[in-house]
């Protein structure tokens, strides 16, 4: 299968190494330097055209953020790597709730890139479905219903991510606590806080609670992740 690739980074060199990368797997490419022609060049395309997007977060003109956001607003389906040499983690927090697929640190080898858009890409499961109307993306990191995206924050999604990744298996509340408060002192967690305001967004119950040993999520319908 042939994807189609936006390159939106404005180091000429970097773009390029990227984009010789992209054609050398068989891909479309596409490369953009600025952030105002990369909104001009996003909405001439047709919807869904783009499989992935490489953005930078410092692009002339408008900032690789405000990029990533005008492309989740159009398209929920295509993955969207965040490249930067920052070492903001705000940067990696907004990144993310705006709806990132995966990001990455300048400098890294084009191998390491290569891993990341092979799992975004040619991941067979890129979603689970719980119902008809309810599902998760892979892809997006985000559960939609009625195809509509429900907004989480982002400790909502790290719990989520972490129980998909252990999908049918109990995981134990400290590599719930270790995965989703990361760094932060390891004083009190308010799991059950954050579990309730998850419940409370999700239109059905995905998540069980074992006493005494975790939380799980279970595949619906045997469906293989």
């Amino acid at each position: 299968m042939s994807f189609n690739v936006l390159i939106i980074e404005d180091d000429v060199q970097l773009n390029f190494v990227i984009s010789e990368y992209f054609k050398m797997k068989g891909y479309n490419t596409h490369e953009i330097y600025d952030g105002l022609e990369a909104i001009d060049t996003i909405d001439k395309f047709k919807v869904n055209y783009i499989d992935l997007y490489v953005i930078d977060i410092n692009l002339p003109s408008l900032t690789g953020l405000d990029v990533l956001k005008y492309i989740r607003e159009k398209d929920s389906r295509a993955a969207i790597i965040i490249i930067t040499a920052s070492l903001e983690v705000k940067n990696f927090i907004n990144a993310f709730e705006y709806g990132c697929s995966d990001y990455i640190k300048k400098p890294f080898h084009i191998k390491e890139l290569e891993v990341r858009v092979d799992k975004l890409l040619t991941n067979n499961s890129s979603k689970i479905e719980f119902t008809e109307d309810f599902y998760y993306s892979f892809i997006t990191k985000e559960f939609y219903h009625k195809d509509k995206k429900i907004e989480l924050r982002n400790k909502e999604r790290r719990l989520v991510e972490v129980l998909l990744q252990n999908i049918n298996k109990i995981v134990p509340p400290e590599v719930v606590f270790d995965y989703v408060w990361e760094t932060e002192p390891k004083e009190s967690y308010p799991i059950r806080q954050l579990l309730a305001a998850l419940r409370k967004k999700l239109p059905y119950n995905i998540i069980e609670t074992k006493v005494r040993q975790g939380y799980k999520i279970e595949s619906p319908n045997g469906q293989k992740i």
